[in-house]
């Protein structure tokens, strides 16, 4: 009887292995119950995912009182931009963020396809997108836009810096999970996963960053 059931267990576990899933997960999954069938440890993936949602609603308060700051003190003025300040670059910043707008895109494609290449071409275009925004910063201070120059400067450079921040967090973010993954040979790790979750977060408030600072 212990024999039949010790075929079944390997049975079982070369299927699963078969259907992709790496042995160690498996091993992890089976030490994760009690005798009694009770599970102990939930799915790592799962418990990544939550985390960094949690991490993502913290960030959203943080963004949004940034925000919120920044209409308060606009309302402060009666002419915007304040006299002698450069308007921000509503045209230049929109060309900046096609290339954000795209990693987003391709990271939607690697969940779906879990493909390296995408993986890989969502981290070069945020890449590029930082780029572009610091030679933007660097433009806009021979201009005379300092985080001293005024509060109309620094608020700029406060919100739209954290998310420069994010953003090139996010990028060491998904560089360490695709090195992790690429170890692994997995394409489905609890980084890889968190990661892939965060930077959609640092795609999807950009917009409303843009439209708050350039186009309200």
């Amino acid at each position: 009887m212990e024999r039949d059931n010790k075929n079944d267990t390997e049975e079982g576990k070369k299927k699963l292995i078969d259907m992709g899933i790496e042995e160690e997960e498996i091993d992890f999954y089976e030490m994760s119950f009690r005798s009694e069938g009770e599970p102990i440890v939930a799915d790592r993936v799962k418990v990544a995912k939550i985390g960094t949602i949690f991490f993502i609603i913290a960030e959203l308060m943080y963004f949004g009182g940034l925000i919120s700051t920044f209409f308060v003190m606009r309302s402060q003025y009666e002419v915007w931009p304040p006299p002698g300040q450069p308007s921000y670059p509503v045209l230049q910043t929109f060309f900046n963020s096609l290339f954000l707008f795209a990693s987003g895109i391709l990271i939607y494609i690697f969940d779906k396809k879990r493909n390296f290449t995408f993986l890989l071409l969502t981290i070069l275009s945020g890449a590029v997108f930082l780029l572009l925004q610091g030679r933007e910063w660097v433009q806009l201070v021979r201009f005379g836009l300092t985080m001293t120059s005024s509060s109309y400067g620094s608020i700029f450079y406060l919100i739209v810096g954290s998310h420069a921040v994010h953003a090139f967090g996010g990028l060491i973010w998904l560089i360490i999970a695709f090195l992790i993954s690429r170890k692994k040979s997995s394409l489905s790790t609890p980084s890889i996963e968190s990661a892939s979750l965060f930077w959609k977060f640092v795609v999807l408030i950009w917009p409303v960053i843009y439209v708050s600072l350039f186009l309200s």
